[in-house]
């Protein structure tokens, strides 16, 4: 108590409690008045003074030591109360318990019995307690059962005969759990304890929670390389290269792996490189094996092909296909089908034409189910619509043993489409069931497009039911097919009746049925309705693109209403996805040349120029023309025919050349004002400075003396722009 009482006084903190004591026990020492038994009982106060320092919990169990009477009696294990030692100060005033309730002699915990080192059982012992050390009055000693103690000491001590039977326990247990069926197999085939030493982690990096998460080897959670190796083919396959780049470094750091699984993980870092859209990254990786043991293989070449034939770099497939060829690596099947399909997405029939009579002509070993050359040659000649070269293709195919898929007969389908020929696109869907071969839902949607141009409702709700009795369920797809044929003729009922039947049939619309029928109202010239459809699919949850916002300020032209339409406009600005297009602005321009409103018209052509000087791509010049033209047939219809002059002077300057309708606008305006020498003028100048033609009224009109200053050419007028 006189330690703490020190050490309280000097503000020591708790860990500095024992300096007091010990600056004591070496004074006294030096002096020769303090021997061996005085200076282990004062370091066994002193550690009670300042408390216990715990031990680390991943080795030595906590426990406490107790000094009384020269037995050191271990505290519960998990008992960590830090007023463990005052029963040995205060056992007086609380009646021999601890601060608890509880003494050492009532819990129970294991107890030990041992001796501390130097000294004896004479009787002055009895003088060197702590109250007689400290002028204390001397308190009764109790008396030890030796006897008791040494019982519980050895009820606390584990027989040999429970090690056996424990040993025997975990010899039985199989490291595998053997399930039903199964032949429970040893997967090490040597002795892995001489090899591999399984808790140097532990060891090195003591962790409590791993040891409980190891446990028993059938309860092991351990990362194999089996499983490392099918997460990064999980990671390549899915297109994350930085994860997949981490697992392989992982296994990477094994030196004794390098070699048998060197060409496998270069080949799965390509693949994740591919699939991720990365062709520069990738071909790196193709480069760094050429300066290796392992060189790259045909799945190598073909990994990164696939990702340069989705681009349409053929030139690239070509310069590796020259290197690949020169290290003695021959092109495959699936070599030529990615150059061929290079081809293909780069819209060259010739080249990829050439790609496979190459490939025929070498002697590549046929894979039956590889229709990727082919296949490519087909859909170019469904694009363009040559539907007999495309079935020339097909006898070529099977002469050389390809089997003819799906998408085979889809290409088909859409090259008899494309030419208008709906009974040759039906019998090839009758040959792809002869082949043994299920039409799918495109196919069918392939014939109900061809229908829909031809404007043949009929034709589409036959070829909707065939869909249905052949087992394929209808989408928003189907129903927006049949949307599209009402709708080009302006139809907004039978749209609208469309539209009901999809939310019958538990479907919901997507942006494409709204802005199919949007298209209806702007076919119609009905603003309003085009607008309320607009807002319809904001409610229902969907933002509406820009084909909807384009469609909507159609019909606004095509009403009129260029208030309506300008505010829409402002409204499609606000989207913080949308931007407007050439086609938005020409739309908006025309609605308010119609009204005359010049002024806005000028303000949206700045507009205009101002979001092509960040995206001129999407700008071309022909629309930039019409967009200036608009201007000027606003001004025309506003009766200013001085600003239309100045306006076209500036098209001149700027270099874009005035389209017919505006030449003929001012000569027209002239006439009406009565002037009829000026109109004159801008017929001269539109057959001298364009290669447009007079229309036949105005020439007849301008023209009524016979007098004629410039003799009109007789080229065929160019269509105007929509």
């Amino acid at each position: 108590k006189t330690l703490r009482a020190m050490a309280s006084a000097a503000r020591l903190p708790k860990r500095l409690a024992w300096a007091p004591a010990a600056v004591l026990v070496l004074v006294l020492s030096a002096l020769g008045l303090w021997g061996p038994q005085e200076t282990a009982r004062t370091a066994g106060f002193a550690v009670a003074a300042g408390g216990w320092q715990r031990l680390d919990a991943a080795f030595r169990p906590k426990r406490r030591l107790c000094w009384k009477k020269g037995v050191v009696v271990a505290a519960k294990d998990g008992d960590y109360n830090d007023l463990v030692f005052e029963d040995l100060f205060e056992e007086a005033d609380a009646g021999g318990g601890s601060a608890d309730g509880s003494s050492f002699r009532t819990s129970e915990a294991p107890r030990r019995i041992a001796k501390v080192a130097g000294t004896t059982d004479s009787s002055d012992d009895a003088a060197m307690t702590p109250s007689a050390e400290w002028g204390a009055e001397a308190e009764p000693e109790e008396e030890v059962d030796e006897k008791a103690f040494q019982e519980e000491d050895s009820a606390a001590e584990v027989s040999d005969e429970e090690v056996e039977e424990f040993l025997a326990e975990l010899a039985g247990r199989p490291i595998v759990a053997k399930e039903p069926g199964t032949v429970p197999l040893d997967p090490f085939s040597t002795d892995a304890s001489l090899k591999l030493d399984t808790f140097q982690e532990l060891r090195t990096k003591p962790a409590r929670s791993l040891i409980y998460q190891r446990g028993l080897p059938d309860r092991q959670k351990m990362v194999t390389l089996k499983d490392r190796m099918n997460g990064l083919r999980e990671f390549a396959k899915a297109g994350d290269w930085k994860n997949a780049r981490y697992v392989m470094k992982g296994i990477w750091h094994k030196k004794r792996l390098r070699l048998p699984l060197g060409r496998i993980l270069w080949n799965l870092m390509i693949k994740a490189h591919v699939n991720a859209n990365r062709p520069k990254a990738a071909e790196s990786w193709v480069k760094d094996m050429l300066t290796r043991v392992y060189q790259p293989d045909i799945i190598s070449y073909n990994t990164l092909f696939s990702c340069y034939s989705k681009r349409g770099d053929f030139l690239s497939i070509e310069k590796w296909f020259r290197r690949m060829t020169a290290r003695g690596v021959e092109p495959d099947m699936f070599s030529y089908g990615a150059l061929a399909a290079a081809y293909a997405n780069s819209d060259d029939l010739e080249g990829a034409e050439t790609v496979v009579e190459r490939m025929r002509s070498v002697g590549v070993q046929v894979v039956p189910s590889n229709t990727l050359a082919h296949n490519s040659i087909l859909k170019l000649c469904a694009q363009q619509g040559k539907g007999a070269l495309a079935k020339q293709w097909f006898e070529k195919m099977k002469e050389d043993g390809i089997e003819p898929d799906e998408n085979t007969y889809l290409h088909l389908v859409k090259a008899a489409v494309q030419v208008a020929d709906l009974d040759g696109a039906a019998s090839w869907l009758k040959a792809m069931g002869e082949a043994g071969l299920r039409p799918r839902r495109t196919h069918f949607h392939a014939i109900m497009q061809g229908c829909a141009r031809l404007q043949d409702t009929d034709g589409v709700e036959a070829w909707f039911r065939v869909m249905q009795d052949e087992g394929n369920r209808p989408d928003a797809c189907s129903y927006n097919i049949m949307m599209s044929t009402p709708a080009q003729r302006g139809d907004t009922v039978a749209t609208e009746a469309i539209m009901a039947r999809m939310k019958a049939a538990g479907l919901s619309p997507d942006l494409y049925s709204y802005s199919t029928l949007i298209g209806a109202f702007a076919e119609a010239g009905n603003a309003t309705g085009a607008q309320l459809w607009l807002l319809r699919a904001e409610e229902d949850g969907l933002a509406p693109d820009l084909k909807c916002y384009n469609q909507a300020i159609k019909a606004c032209a095509r009403a009129g209403n260029s208030s309506l339409a300008e505010k829409l406009a402002r409204r499609l600005l606000r989207q913080p996805q949308l931007a407007p297009d050439a086609y938005t602005y020409n739309t908006l321009l025309s609605a308010l040349a119609k009204d005359g409103s010049s002024a806005p018209a000028e303000f949206w052509v700045d507009h205009m120029q101002r979001s092509a000087r960040w995206r001129y791509r999407d700008f071309p010049l022909q629309q930039i023309a019409v967009a200036y033209s608009e201007v000027l047939l606003a001004h025309v219809r506003a009766g200013n025919l001085e600003a239309a002059e100045a306006w076209h002077s500036q098209m001149l300057g700027e270099g874009v050349e005035p389209d017919g309708r505006s030449y003929s606008a001012l000569a027209r305006k002239a006439l009406e004002l009565g002037r009829p020498e000026e109109a004159r003028k801008w017929c001269d100048r539109m057959t001298s400075w364009s290669k447009h033609r007079v229309p036949e009224d105005l020439r007849e009109t301008v023209y009524s003396n016979g007098d004629r200053l410039f003799e009109m050419p007789q080229t065929e007028p160019e269509p105007e722009p929509a």
